[in-house]
């Protein structure tokens, strides 16, 4: 008997192009520890992932909170892992270099903003959001706005000069200061946080409504053991940034969602 069929897609920008060991290794280890036919499937945008879950051309898909949000009527989810830990988790930032001479969100007007992708929670979305139910409407603030596809792109970005302000994902530590973010990836280039604008949700582990229940169980018992196993865990932090499994529903989905649908009526991202 053939075991079942699982296309599973993640994101991987041209900019992180040395993951794809780490991809092709993870994903013959849960096919391995779930008895599947698993293969990966990359997406060079959070957009491009986004069409195919709605196309049905996965099975399975490692999901961003912004892409989650928007097939959510189309995939259920698994559970997902925490990044930092468990307790802890990711909260949109804005950052500039330490020797910027914009000092707060109200010095911002008529800077050249570096974006992540119009799908990314931290890296355009909930900065965005946040900027308007403050009365800044970002629409009009900013002289230039411009995407480099990943994190670390757009901080490079940020380093060299080409921006201003770039928007990310920071973390804070047991006392509530905001301690690393994804600017540690970048070397050289001092860095600093401008804004804080609050939690994000986690990325899920997302599967097509209609998986067959057994094969959704052989998903979900491979991650729980990957997370479980020593060198499996270092695989799963080297994709996604966190080893501890939270299986379920995430919390944090619906006021994103709300806040999604608020701001997309007012026209914040046309």
């Amino acid at each position: 008997m053939s075991s079942p069929r699982v296309r599973f897609g993640l994101v991987a920008p041209s900019s992180r192009s040395e993951i794809a060991g780490h991809v092709d290794e993870l994903a013959a280890t849960i096919a391995g520890l779930g008895g599947l036919d698993l293969t990966a499937d990359l997406s060079a945008t959070y957009g491009e992932l986004a069409d195919k879950v709605k196309a049905g051309a996965l099975e399975a898909a490692w999901l961003p909170p912004i892409v989650f949000v928007r097939t959510s009527t189309q995939v259920d989810p698994l559970g997902a892992i925490d990044r930092g830990g468990a307790g802890k988790g990711y909260e949109s930032a804005l950052v500039v270099r330490e020797d910027s001479v914009i000092e707060s969100v109200d010095e911002l007007r008529g800077v050249r903003a570096g974006w992540v992708d119009p799908w990314s929670a931290a890296g355009f979305v909930m900065p965005r959001v946040k900027l308007a139910l403050v009365g800044v409407d970002p629409r009009t603030l900013f002289r230039t706005e411009q995407f480099h596809g990943s994190h670390r792109a757009a901080l490079e970005a940020l380093a060299e000069g080409a921006c201003d302000v770039v928007g990310t994902h920071a973390q804070r530590d047991a006392d509530g200061a905001v301690s690393s973010g994804a600017w540690m990836q970048i070397t050289g280039t001092p860095f600093r946080v401008l804004a804080t604008f609050g939690a994000i949700p986690p990325d899920v582990v997302a599967v097509q409504k209609e998986m067959p229940a057994p094969v959704r169980a052989s998903l979900l018992g491979a991650f729980r053991r990957a997370a479980e196993e020593p060198a499996t865990r270092q695989l799963l932090e080297a994709l996604f940034g966190g080893t501890s499994l939270r299986e379920g529903a995430p919390a944090g989905y619906v006021a994103l969602e709300s806040a999604l649908a608020v701001a997309t009526a007012r026209g914040l991202f046309d």
